[in-house]
């Protein structure tokens, strides 16, 4: 879940067999370092209230973060979810509470993930229902009654276990510190309805500042100028794409836990390990000025150079690969069709022969032709700039047949971002696979589908001068190989001729690979030498020595035949 240490202590797999919040021992997950380290963050923070006691008040807690301005909203709803989990696991009842060292810690073990297990994911559902559900008032004035004479437990800032016990000390509402923004209905997911509006819902606005956060977190630490405005844009779109507005309603917008869940099943299974990566870095770290936010697993890779790729869009790939492929931190550029040429013989020379996973990017000019639609035809044509591509998980390679893996899959980085990925059926087997086509007298073809007349359409490809192709989409395939991700983009017809501005091709293994593939290369040059100078003859039957020089098998230098 992003941190780099292991856990000595076993951890406990849900908060159902604890009884009551001050049955919980936040410190057994934490080692002694983190938890020295927390002391100290908290202690450096802390304001002292009546009667002693002691809290983290937001100023001081977004001032801690060191968030551009730009972010700080996402701070802010950081703060409330560290304010309602310091509850755990109370925190239906008890609702947000002032950030004591103990609730501090404790919410610092659940955002982390140190209660999760591999069947229960118990920091994301608790980080959403904390950003979405607070109790009813009714419900939150019965538990504030039932536990005014107990007391909380707070550590004393020189004791690492003991506790010691103080009086309540001030309430939010004194400290100034306003949830009404988020009093939604409460809900539980497992009161869903089958189209994911049930359950606990996030206001929009508050997603798309996550996702703001999350996108500047793949850049943070890159050399670069931030465009917060493409961020932001960004990230709304992608908020838009999990559930479009609704305009006409007077409520404000909200997206279901089962709605975030299933987009973000599919666009990317370990989104939130950046978030944690983040309170991990900066409670339990020293920050130096211009370290990175994130820790060194967690951080963005950076192509070795590109004129596509731009920190945002290498971080909503990020979010999308496997985790195993983000341990490489630099992707290697193979091929440039601007610098190496647009042709299939310069591409191969570049790409082919590479053992590991590569990622193909395309820069193109894309106009909307006319396209059935409903029995009407669409006669609107429309330029724009797109980035579409697919990531490989096989080596390139010529053939009559389809390659590769229901690991591949297909995006759109912009205009908007869509992930294409395999069609799993129930038994574990693909539906078509279909999925790369690779041939000279063809080009490049990404998710074929099948007609009843065995005609192959493409999702996305290329003309064997990759100079032109076609991005398309149909409404309901009849044996579909890749399918979007956006659910209302799934069963819409598109279809774009495109001219190709630039490829790109990305090697995301290691060094070792790049010198396999030179090595592989170099063998097959040297071969192809050799039997050329065996076979060819001059006229005369004797052997052309000029040809054989060039081909390295006669120094002339050393005078000796090799």
């Amino acid at each position: 879940m992003g941190q780099s240490h292991t856990k000595p202590i076993e951890r406990k797999s849900s908060s159902a067999s604890i009884s009551s919040r001050h049955a919980f021992r936040p410190r057994k997950y934490l080692t002694r370092v983190e938890l020295v380290s927390l002391q100290y963050v908290f202690n450096n923070l802390k304001s002292t209230f009546k009667d002693n006691f002691e809290c983290i008040e937001p100023k001081q807690f977004l001032k801690h973060l060191q968030l551009p301005s730009q972010v700080e909203p996402a701070g802010v709803l950081l703060f409330k979810a560290f304010s309602y989990l310091g509850s755990y696991p109370s925190c239906a009842t008890a609702g947000p509470v002032p950030l004591s060292f103990e609730a501090f810690i404790t919410a610092f073990v659940v955002i982390i993930g140190y209660l999760d297990t591999e069947t229960d994911n118990v920091s994301e559902n608790l980080f959403f229902q904390s950003l979405s559900v607070l109790p009813a008032p009714e419900d939150a004035a019965k538990a504030q009654v039932e536990d005014d004479d107990e007391p909380v437990m707070v550590a004393k800032p020189d004791e690492d276990h003991e506790e010691t016990l103080l009086s309540r000390g001030l309430s939010l509402a004194e400290l100034g510190v306003d949830f009404s923004d988020m009093d939604l209905d409460k809900g539980d997911d497992t009161a869903a309805t089958e189209d994911g509006e049930g359950g606990s819902k996030i206001l929009c606005r508050d997603l798309i500042e996550l996702f703001v956060l999350l996108i500047w977190l793949g850049e943070a630490d890159k050399d670069c100028q931030h465009d917060f405005d493409s961020m932001h844009n960004m990230a709304a779109k992608i908020v838009n794409n999990i559930k479009p507005l609704d305009t006409s309603s007077d409520d404000l917008p909200c997206i279901s836990h089962v709605s975030f869940c299933q987009w973000k099943n599919t666009f990317s299974p370990h989104l939130f390990k950046p978030l944690q990566s983040l309170v991990i870095k900066t409670f339990t770290y020293h920050l130096k000025e211009n370290q990175s936010r994130l820790l060194p697993q967690d951080q963005v890779p950076t192509p070795s150079e590109s004129e596509i790729l731009s920190p945002l869009y290498t971080t909503l790939l990020s979010w999308s690969l496997p985790e195993e492929i983000l341990i490489t931190k630099q992707w290697s550029r193979l091929y440039s069709a601007d610098q190496n040429g647009f042709s299939m013989n310069r591409f191969e020379s570049h790409v082919f022969k590479y053992p590991g996973p590569t990622l193909f990017v395309m820069r193109v000019d894309a106009i909307s032709t006319p396209y059935i639609i409903g029995g009407k035809k669409n006669t609107m044509e429309q330029h724009q700039s797109m980035i579409v591509g697919a990531y490989i998980t096989q080596p390139w390679k010529h053939s009559k047949h389809f390659w590769g893996t229901n690991q591949c899959f297909l995006f759109e980085l912009d205009p908007s971002f869509d992930i294409f990925r395999p069609i799993i059926n129930r038994g574990g087997v693909d539906n078509n696979d279909h999925y790369i086509y690779y041939h000279h007298d063809f080009g490049i073809g990404f998710g074929a589908t099948t007609g009843s007349n065995q005609k192959h359409e493409f999702i996305l490809s290329l003309k064997n001068t990759l100079q032109e192709g076609i991005y398309q989409n149909e409404a309901y395939p009849s044996q579909p190989s890749f399918q979007s991700a956006i659910k209302s983009r799934r069963h819409q017809d598109f279809y774009y001729q495109f001219d190709t501005e630039d490829i790109e091709v990305f090697g995301l293994g290691n060094e070792k690979d790049r010198e396999r593939q030179a090595k592989e290369w170099q063998f097959e040059k040297q071969e192809a030498a050799r039997r050329a100078g065996v076979n060819i003859r001059q006229s005369d039957g004797q052997l052309d020595k000029e040809l054989l020089k060039m081909a390295g098998i006669i120094d002339e230098d050393r005078r000796q035949d090799r």
